[in-house]
């Protein structure tokens, strides 16, 4: 048996990971029984004090910020300060009003993330790591996503968009070898509903740097993948996903989703010309490699998307 075999085998005998296909040196298992894991609210930079040196002008002080988050409610839930109507990621054990607690795909509790009930707001959990290399870099979980109960309907079109985000830097080292670092966004959204219509199909973020959470979106040649939802608002369906970009090489790599692989490997992420300032991050964020999952809500009603679970995996070349 030759080392890659065994390390298969290995794999496939722990069962905790035989559910996955991770790269070869795995960095994280998350299993949400353990608590969270270091996953956080997404929520904008405090960057708007005086005393920050060279700092982009243009930048609001916090005392305006906060009053923006307070009082602006035109102000999108994932733009917002940590207060008022926003998402807060937590642990759950997926309780329902008729079976109780269900627990998740492998025991008691799911990173939940939740949106607030208004129509076109999202939630986003996110771990905030850097690149130990500049090689591969996988991410596989097992989640389901449903719409609350309250009104004892389906749900199933008021889940407007999931989303799995990266937010990474080249490192700084790279200067060295006469590189420029870029800053580049490697996302996927999966359109479930629009207009009380089902849309599913899978979109990615191929160019600009709009932001992490705001495209610009392509649908996918091959995107369209009706997920299980199933006919109840409290039965849940879980799903394997598994997402793998190239650091190096600026591109994606594979897409594979509750057993459908898409055609997306070799596409590039072209950022457009960096953020003029200090805002392109390129004097603090080096290396950065951010990841996250999102849920956005089409209607006014929560909806929720689940995490059982969490492989992030990498390699060096």
């Amino acid at each position: 048996m030759n080392t890659e075999d065994m390390r298969r085998a290995l794999l496939r005998a722990d069962p905790r990971l035989s559910r996955y296909d991770p790269l070869e040196r795995i960095l994280m298992l998350e299993d949400f029984d353990q608590g969270m894991n270091g996953w956080v609210g997404y929520f904008p930079d405090y960057d708007g004090w005086e005393d920050y040196p060279g700092r982009y002008q243009p930048v609001e002080g916090v005392e305006a910020i906060l009053d923006k988050s307070l009082n602006d409610p035109s102000i999108r839930i994932d733009r917002r300060l940590p207060m008022g109507p926003h998402g807060v990621p937590m642990l759950s054990s997926l309780t329902t009003w008729d079976v109780g607690s269900s627990g998740s795909f492998n025991g008691n509790y799911a990173l939940k993330i939740p949106t607030p009930g208004r129509a076109g707001y999202k939630a986003f959990c996110q771990k905030r790591i850097t690149t130990p290399w500049r090689g591969k870099f996988r991410v596989e979980c097992w989640f389901t996503f449903k719409a609350e109960a309250s009104d004892f309907r389906l749900g199933h079109t008021d889940i407007r968009a999931l989303y799995l985000t990266f937010d990474a830097m080249d490192p700084h080292h790279i200067k060295d070898n006469g590189q420029t670092p870029l800053r580049w966004w490697p996302c996927l959204r999966y359109h479930n509903a629009e207009n009380g219509e089902l849309v599913q199909r899978w979109q990615a973020n191929f160019s600009g740097n709009t932001g992490v959470k705001d495209g610009a979106w392509t649908y996918l040649d091959d995107g369209y993948q009706e997920l299980g939802f199933n006919r109840s608002p409290t039965k849940y369906q879980w799903h394997y996903l598994r997402f793998t970009i190239d650091l190096d090489r600026h591109e994606y790599v594979d897409l594979h989703c509750y057993g459908k692989e898409f055609q997306i490997a070799g596409r590039k992420h072209a950022p457009e010309s960096p953020i003029p300032g200090w805002r392109a991050s390129t004097d603090k964020c080096g290396g950065l490699l951010n990841c996250g999952f999102g849920i956005e809500a089409a209607n006014d009603k929560r909806v929720f998307l689940y995490l059982d679970s969490i492989v992030v995996s990498a390699s060096e070349t």
